[in-house]
């Protein structure tokens, strides 16, 4: 059973929704990671695809878990996470059309893992680490907004 804590929203009516901190915050903390790593993982072939998946998969993790928690809408695939984590305010556009780049490819890695062009799928990724990074800025950001601390990374109250 999962420990969620009861976090009062300041949209509109203050509903009480129902995070899971703790496992956002590992979900924060392991993208983090991961784009710390990317530049010394990227020239092995198996190590890159697993970096470059996993920025993609945990991403949209942390995407529903905010939904989740605040935004109550049910998405239909990985691009309408991050579309409505845009229309919410919680990612700029500018995240939201890199992202989409990368989740275009998550079909190669996910079935056509055999096959892959790692030379043309390296500078998608070098492109768009960057806005991993402002991605996790930006989610952070919005959870503060939320009256929601965050403790990842030092920020956030206990």
């Amino acid at each position: 059973m999962q420990n969620y804590d009861m976090i009062e929203g300041n949209r509109g009516d203050h509903k009480v929704y129902f995070v899971d901190k703790t496992q956002l915050e590992t979900k924060l903390k392991y993208l983090k990671q991961l784009t710390e790593d990317y530049e010394t993982v990227k020239s092995n072939h198996y190590a890159f695809e697993r970096v470059a998946q996993m920025l993609i998969e945990s991403s949209v993790d942390i995407g529903n878990m905010i939904i989740d928690a605040f935004i109550l809408r049910d998405p239909g695939n990985y691009k309408d996470v991050i579309d409505i984590l845009e229309l919410e305010g919680a990612i700029s556009k500018e995240t939201q059309h890199a992202l989409h780049k990368t989740i275009d490819v998550r079909r190669q890695f996910v079935h056509y893992y055999d096959t892959l062009d790692i030379a043309q799928l390296i500078p998608l990724f070098d492109q768009t680490v960057p806005f991993y990074e402002q991605f996790i800025e930006e989610v952070l950001q919005f959870l503060e907004n939320e009256n929601v601390p965050v403790t990842a990374f030092g920020k956030g109250a206990q």
